[in-house]
């Protein structure tokens, strides 16, 4: 398995609290690896039960989209909110 760098944002008060947590700023890496790996084991994915790329593959052989007769375009055309929306100030 191979890793790479990962950059997180925390509210100033989150990373103030990972890091008592984890004891000091170096530490916050290995710890959040920890709380990572602790969760991953507290969920784990259900015996039998695929998942999601296994479970889209199957449905991509099940139903040969490509090849059906729909327009994205009819299918799709009412969804967007065609409203302006709010106003921004930067």
């Amino acid at each position: 398995m191979s890793t790479q760098p990962i950059t997180l944002q925390l509210p100033n008060e989150l990373l103030a609290l990972a890091i008592a947590l984890a004891g000091s700023p170096e530490n916050l890496p290995n710890f959040l690896i920890q709380a990572i790996e602790h969760e991953i084991e507290r969920h784990p994915q259900p015996t039998g039960q695929k998942g999601f790329s296994e479970a889209l593959e199957e449905f991509r052989q099940d139903y040969d989209l490509k090849n059906a007769d729909i327009n994205p375009d009819e299918v799709f055309a009412d969804v967007r909110e065609r409203s302006p929306g709010r106003e921004v100030t930067f």
